[in-house]
């Protein structure tokens, strides 16, 4: 499990931490998990004692400036606004699609906007294994990788096939 103290470190924020060092490399992180709190409002109950989320588990949904931000939610953030989230060193989550409107129409402006902008969390009602039936709209990285080289703030020597373990 990766924490908000882990990835804190000896800074005095976790936000301070995430703008100056990043976020655990993927050597460090791999096999690990993060659990990240997708709704914002509840978030100042759980920081109630515990500045910058010290001895917690879980990350917060918070907004940049915010002590404890390290994880953003960009649901309706630009690729550009999400790309200069991302190359700050936040962990981003951006949706693909929404209310079934682009699977409806098979609309993939959002989708690839998202895929484009670096966020490194995508959510979306169709995965590939569960595409949309009346037009086939699906999401997935390309060539149905399990994951990819982020491509905002990935090192240029990056390559996909190195990450996905399943090759």
């Amino acid at each position: 499990m990766i924490t908000p103290d882990d990835v804190r470190g000896k800074h005095t924020s976790l936000e301070e931490a995430v703008l100056n060092n990043g976020w655990p490399a993927l050597s460090a992180a791999r096999g690990k998990v993060v659990f990240l709190m997708d709704q914002r409002p509840v978030g100042p109950v759980y920081l109630k004692g515990h500045p910058s989320l010290h001895g917690r588990v879980i990350f917060t949904n918070a907004r940049p400036g915010e002590p404890d931000c390290a994880f953003v939610e960009e649901n309706d953030g630009t690729p550009e606004g999400i790309a200069a989230l991302v190359r700050k060193g936040y962990l981003i989550r951006t949706r693909t699609d929404e209310e079934t409107r682009e699977a409806r129409t098979n609309q993939t402006a959002k989708r690839d906007a998202s895929l484009a902008g670096g966020a490194q969390l995508l959510s979306t009602d169709y995965p590939a294994s569960e595409p949309a039936s009346w037009t086939g709209y699906s999401v997935s990285l390309p060539n149905g990788a399990v994951a990819r080289c982020n491509p905002i703030n990935s090192p240029k020597t990056c390559n996909d096939t190195d990450i996905d373990e399943t090759n």
